[in-house]
């Protein structure tokens, strides 16, 4: 059982998740988090020191819901290990069934948004996003990897910017679902990309 004082760190850090993808970590206060929490300054401090603090609490929670998500895939799709093209596939497929049961748009990506305005945060904030990033893209350029070594695609393959396709996707997705008020429009966008690799690898044993 969670105690007192995690179930209050926890809510000010969710409260705060929701208030930046408002308005921004720039125009988001320390009063603002206070007002919406319903709790005192002195219990704010007392879970973080500065709202820089914050930022980085911030940034480390995103990222351990986006790993935990990222193995969650990878575990559901392991079965497939011995065929690189379905897995690849099936591991885009894992992610186009979970934003196709949005029935709201995506709020954002703190990672994209944290970046947009980089002097608001510490080096070290930026240095762990550049990790994240990075650690999406060498995945996926695992897997990749595996796929190219018994499967030729049928066009000249640049396998870093197909790499960097699958990321752009997800940021640009995220854009789309807002603007045009459609929660679907990543999962659309990702379906778009499925299709894109099983035509240059040429793999027609595609689940319905």
């Amino acid at each position: 059982m969670k105690s007192k004082g995690t179930n209050t760190k926890n809510k000010i850090i969710r409260v705060t998740r929701d208030l930046v993808y408002e308005t921004g970590f720039a125009a988001a206060t320390i009063d603002q988090i206070i007002q919406r929490c319903g709790i005192t300054k002195s219990a704010f401090f007392y879970h973080f020191k500065s709202k820089a603090d914050l930022a980085r609490a911030l940034i480390y929670d995103f990222t351990e819901r986006d790993l935990a998500e990222l193995q969650k895939a990878l575990s559901e799709t392991e079965f497939y290990k011995d065929d690189p093209v379905k897995r690849l596939l099936e591991f885009v497929q894992w992610y186009i069934d979970l934003m196709s049961h949005n029935k709201e748009p995506v709020q954002g990506c703190l990672y994209a948004l944290y970046s947009y305005q980089p002097g608001l945060f510490e080096r070290g904030i930026q240095d762990h996003i550049a990790s994240a990033i990075l650690n999406w893209r060498n995945l996926f350029g695992e897997f990749l990897d595996e796929v190219l070594k018994v499967r030729k695609p049928k066009i000249p393959v640049d396998k870093i910017s197909l790499q960097d396709m699958f990321l752009a996707i997800f940021e640009g997705g995220f854009i789309l679902e807002k603007i045009l008020k459609d929660p679907k429009a990543t999962s659309k966008q990702l379906q778009n990309f499925k299709n894109y690799l099983e035509l240059i690898f040429d793999y027609e044993n595609t689940p319905v």
